[in-house]
């Protein structure tokens, strides 16, 4: 199924899930509650699922980017001792996002 996800073939991922859902295969309660929830997930976010496209566009596959980054930020900005308002961090994020985006040249300058 993965491999269908990431060759463009989602719609078929999605029919698949849903002719396991239709089958008439006896299934414990447990069982068939999670897969019908799975399913729903599928269904109601079919038009997310376009991981071929988006990685040929330049998007990375996965999550590792952005929780890397989360990370990272909560080492800088919460040290052993410091503490920062809400309006004080939005700031301080607001200037790591731009520094991490190159986006700083005008700052320095």
């Amino acid at each position: 199924m993965a491999k269908s996800l990431r060759t463009g073939r989602e719609a078929r991922v999605v029919r698949r899930l849903e002719q396991l859902l239709e089958a008439t295969t006896p299934r414990p309660a447990a069982t068939q509650t999670e897969l019908e929830r799975e399913v729903r997930y599928f269904q109601s976010h079919r038009d997310h699922l376009h991981y071929q496209a988006m990685e040929q566009a330049g998007a990375p596959r996965g999550s590792g980017a952005a929780e890397s980054l989360g990370k990272q930020l909560q080492q800088r900005l919460r040290g052993c001792g410091q503490s920062w308002s809400r309006p004080g961090l939005t700031h301080l994020l607001r200037l790591c996002v731009l520094v991490k985006n190159g986006d700083d040249v005008h700052l320095w300058s």
